[in-house]
């Protein structure tokens, strides 16, 4: 479904991603990871379409990204920032049936279809007795659900998540994800994250994507990427990593200190060495 081959970016004299390559298979939930600066965002964007770059390529359902028409595109693949949406006077309805602009006609009409497919995302997210609610009067927990709901209306086959549980406490974090989790599932759908929280990507995740300074350092399932070791070179921390008693994936206990070398003086080294 997605293919990446030599992807490099530059902005401001430096190379935000530096010949990234890599295949995902649909059907998979993929977690990008990394520290802050990696590439993260910029590759994501690369892959929507929206960001272009120097030197490589990246195609999407078998062809360029760059090829597709916006409106067809947009049947496919849907994006869901990490910002909640802004405060506006739009009822929740009004905002996810924005998700089915690209399935209208020139005349703006939606589709019989689209309309029974937006109440029953509404209803799906717990959204219902909001349906009829102006954004601006929602938390921005109850904002990004939203969000997610205009996603979903767009009944894409690939969804792209940015740090979507960034401004989430605990329990809209969970439920977030456990709602991308069971849609994915059912419509056996392609997601790709970029996501903060280790233990969640653990958690979710059929594979890893590591990025260091534009860099892909590592992949494959949470069990074979969060080691020790790898922790420790991209975030510059000694974890404590143990398997999750209930799931038995990988999950991180963080512990105060590290090693001798600063983060930043280990990747100046590591820079030297290359």
């Amino acid at each position: 479904m997605i293919e990446v081959d030599g992807l490099t970016i530059e902005a401001g004299g430096r190379r935000i991603l530096d010949g990234v390559s890599f295949r995902l298979e649909a059907g998979g939930w993929y977690g990008i990871i990394g520290p802050n600066g990696a590439g993260k965002s910029t590759l994501l964007a690369a892959i929507s379409g929206v960001r272009r770059f120097d030197a490589g390529s990246v195609r999407l359902f078998g062809r360029p990204v760059g090829s597709w028409p916006r409106r067809a595109l947009a049947r496919r693949l849907a994006v869901l920032q990490q910002e909640s949406l802004p405060r506006t006077a739009f009822t929740v309805r009004e905002v996810v049936l924005m998700g089915r602009y690209p399935y209208q006609n020139w005349f703006g009409g939606s589709d019989e279809e689209g309309e029974v497919l937006v109440d029953r995302v509404i209803g799906t997210l717990g959204l219902s007795a909001h349906a009829h609610r102006r954004l601006d009067t929602l938390s921005g927990g109850e904002r990004q659900r939203v969000a997610l709901a205009k996603a979903m209306a767009q009944d894409p086959e690939l969804l792209l998540l940015d740090e979507p549980t960034t401004y989430l406490d605990i329990g809209y974090q969970i439920h977030l994800l456990d709602l991308v989790r069971d849609w994915r599932r059912a419509g056996n759908r392609t997601v790709v994250a970029v996501l903060h929280d280790l233990n969640l990507a653990a958690q979710y995740c059929d594979r890893l994507l590591v990025l260091r300074e534009g860099r892909l350092i590592a992949e494959g399932p949470p069990a074979d990427v969060l080691k020790p070791e790898t922790i420790r070179r991209v975030f510059g921390i000694e974890p404590v990593v143990l398997p999750h008693p209930a799931s038995g994936v990988p999950q991180l206990l963080l512990k105060p200190g590290g090693p001798d070398a600063k983060p930043a003086e280990r990747r100046t080294a590591d820079t030297a060495s290359r």
